[in-house]
């Protein structure tokens, strides 16, 4: 019997309130049923409609819309131009879709007043994401890939994410689902091998079970869990810095390299950077040469500087 670890996230999981974002898709339907199962009964589904695959993505709306009505809950569905937004604000298509999501799910999070929110990634889509941000030269953070309980924020909204199924293969919820003879929707452009991670998806990673068998899938996701809890406690030693609006050279230059470099992330993140790379760190550090430049460029024409022993940005 599958089982998720959701007594973690409630000290009454029959009366406390949760968001629980539903796709229409088997994962997520998946762990909207094992919630019910496990007594999680203040429930809100919300689905989000990225108006990408036409009258797909309307069926897949309206199939949420009468899920939540089967099983008495309350839904919200939310609903945008996602491709007009990536070309307004030059996104990715994946990147857009991902941020009109989670503004969608901070709006309903304020509306309702429930700032717990659950997500139906697995163990599959963990070593996905590792992989990927492996191969796009990420650092700790990225290959930790995602954790169990996150905190983000959007807006003036403090969404606190919660993955029950990281545990759990997409096997394993697929047959729960068929055990069960519960019906889910099947997203088309999820058979596509355009996206990168479709190709991670469908061609490299059954070439690595052939190679290796499907134990290594263990070993990432065993790894990610021990990144996770080192890029955790560099995260608490770094957040007492980055609220500051001016470091000094000294106290950079005597901490640790690894200790630093997430300083410096935190720092520029704080203060308006978003997606910090590790070439706009390595900038930022690159003042702490007294005999280099004392200012270095920043995106979105902006600036550090060093002077009389401090940097700090404008």
């Amino acid at each position: 019997m599958l089982k998720i670890t959701t007594n973690l996230f409630a000290k009454n999981p029959g009366t406390d309130p949760f968001l629980v974002g539903v796709s229409g898709g088997a994962d997520s339907v998946a762990l909207l049923h094992l919630l019910l199962e496990n007594n999680y009964r203040q429930l809100v589904i919300c689905h989000y409609n990225h108006q990408l695959r036409g009258s797909e993505s309307d069926d897949d709306a309206c199939f949420v819309e009468k899920l939540a009505a089967s099983l008495d809950l309350p839904y919200e569905i939310g609903s945008s131009d996602v491709k007009k937004k990536a070309s307004d604000h030059r996104l990715s298509l994946e990147a857009a879709a991902r941020e009109a999501r989670y503004e969608f799910f901070a709006k309903v999070a304020q509306k309702r007043q429930v700032k717990k929110l659950f997500l139906a990634h697995h163990s599959d889509d963990q070593v996905e994401t590792c992989l990927f941000n492996f191969l796009r030269g990420s650092g700790s953070a990225g290959l930790a890939g995602m954790l169990p309980v996150s905190y983000h924020t959007i807006g003036l909204v403090e969404l606190e994410i919660i993955r029950p199924l990281l545990s759990c293969s997409r096997k394993e919820l697929r047959s729960y689902l068929k055990e069960r003879n519960i019906i889910f929707r099947h997203d088309s452009s999820n058979d596509s091998l355009i996206p990168t991670r479709n190709r991670l998806r469908h061609a490299v990673l059954p070439l690595l079970d052939d190679f290796f068998g499907p134990t290594y899938r263990n070993a990432i996701t065993r790894t990610a869990t021990i990144l996770g809890a080192e890029d955790a406690y560099l995260e608490s030693l770094a957040a007492p810095f980055a609220q500051e609006e001016k470091l000094f050279t000294r106290t950079l230059q005597e901490m640790p390299l690894a200790l630093r470099r997430r300083v410096l992330h935190a720092w520029l993140k704080h203060h308006g950077f978003c997606d910090v790379s590790f070439a706009e760190v390595e900038r930022v550090a690159s003042l702490l040469n007294l005999q280099g430049p004392a200012k270095i460029n920043l995106p979105g024409k902006r600036h550090a500087r060093r002077r009389a022993g401090v940097i700090f940005l404008t």
